[in-house]
């Protein structure tokens, strides 16, 4: 697919996405892994809610945009995030079922379950996840994920922390429909 992409400025200091329809020439998380936070954030709020209910079943996950690296040269970047979309990264994905789900952690053919959560969702019927179940550590407890459609079978979302200061955003990733 193609896709075209609008952009305005924001306080003069660049240009930010707001919308992307299909017709770019390179894939999709490529495109989405060569922006800053704030760049994804703008992006992000233009981007369509995920509402109702996912599709029970695997969301292969790509991690990228990691709060405190925008400093990182962007071939560093590239090379950090490349790396993260190899095996050396036991982060898989997620796993979603009825009422929620948890995150898949591995190395080759051998997966577990950790980071549990269950939907929570908002009066626009809004999907979030929400960590703070009972099965799942302290530290893990304030964690929150927001899922976005960015294109049909692919997903833009992100991580936030819930703190006594406010929630801050961690990471950005990609959820893509195994199968």
């Amino acid at each position: 697919p193609v896709y075209v992409i609008h952009s305005f400025a924001i306080n003069g200091k660049g240009i930010i996405m707001t919308s992307i329809k299909a017709s770019l020439s390179f894939p999709p998380r490529t495109f989405l892994s060569n922006h800053r936070q704030s760049e994804l954030s703008a992006l992000f709020s233009t981007l369509e809610p995920v509402k109702g209910q996912l599709i029970p079943g695997t969301y292969k996950g790509t991690l990228f945009a990691v709060k405190g690296l925008d400093w990182l040269p962007a071939i560093l970047k590239v090379l950090l995030y490349g790396l993260l979309t190899t095996w050396l990264n036991p982060w898989r994905g997620k796993g979603f079922s009825e009422d929620g789900g948890a995150n898949l952690w591995g190395i080759g053919p051998f997966i577990a379950q950790w980071g549990f959560y269950c939907f929570d969702k908002n009066e626009s019927e809004e999907i979030f996840l929400d960590y703070g179940v009972e099965k799942n550590a302290f530290f893990l407890k304030p964690i929150m994920g927001e899922i976005r459609v960015f294109q049909e079978g692919l997903y833009l979302a992100r991580m936030q922390y819930r703190a006594k200061s406010g929630v801050k955003t961690l990471l950005y990733f990609t959820l893509e429909v195994e199968g």
